[in-house]
């Protein structure tokens, strides 16, 4: 029989969407010190990063989608980055009528000081045992990919959701995996969450790969 603190508990999902919106804060408020001290509001680095993550430039369109953020949102953002001479705008190879943006040698350097390790989250995740990291790694990549699904957050460029991905096809407990790409093994330390090679699976293969990836057998 349940007692009177288990009778008034609250959902354990509830309890972990609290937990998450928590940690939100802590790394809003990373996001701003880090952009702030780059001359930079949130928005204006989050463009950067993705341009940074891109072999070509974006349209105004896909970076809209790729945050999340409104078209209007993405427009003033590039403008103001223009000025700043950190990215440029050139007519797209596919058609001469759209804008493509792409990172200049100054937004370069800007994007790899933004991407430095640092700030108070990833002082705690450090902090964690690597087989917690890894285990909260594959439960991260697992949401996301469920998010995805839904509808909810942009597509992200996930090794287990590519065409090129093997998951445990090798007998080695550090490097089960296998990118046919590259041709080379690799562990979950090294799944990637955004990979500028990524080509997306078809239905099957993705929903294949998935069961593989997630089994028990091979989590263990």
């Amino acid at each position: 029989m349940a007692n009177s603190l288990e009778k008034t508990d609250q959902p354990l999902a509830q309890k972990l969407g609290h937990a998450l919106n928590r940690v939100q804060v802590a790394m809003r408020a990373d996001s701003w010190e880090n952009c702030g001290q780059n001359d930079l509001n949130p928005t204006q680095g989050q463009i950067l990063i993705v341009l940074g993550g891109r072999t070509t430039g974006l349209r105004l369109s896909e970076i809209a989608s790729e945050l999340a953020v409104s078209a209007p949102t993405v427009s003033e953002s590039v403008a103001t980055l223009v000025e700043k001479g950190y990215v440029k705008k050139g007519k797209a190879i596919d058609d001469g009528r759209a804008v493509t943006v792409t990172l200049s040698a100054a937004g370069k350097r800007i994007v790899e000081r933004l991407d430095v390790v640092g700030g108070a989250i990833t002082t705690v995740l450090e902090s964690l045992p690597v087989a917690e990291q890894i285990q909260l790694y594959r439960t991260m990549l697992r949401m996301v990919r469920q998010l995805q699904a839904a509808g909810r957050i942009p597509v992200s460029r996930m090794c287990v959701t590519c065409r090129y991905f093997r998951p445990n096809v090798h007998n080695d407990a550090k490097r089960p995996h296998h990118c046919a790409l590259v041709d080379a093994a690799f562990g979950d330390q090294t799944l990637r969450s955004d990979c500028p090679e990524h080509e997306a699976a078809d239905e099957h293969l993705a929903a294949k790969n998935w069961e593989t990836f997630t089994s028990e057998s091979a989590i263990g």
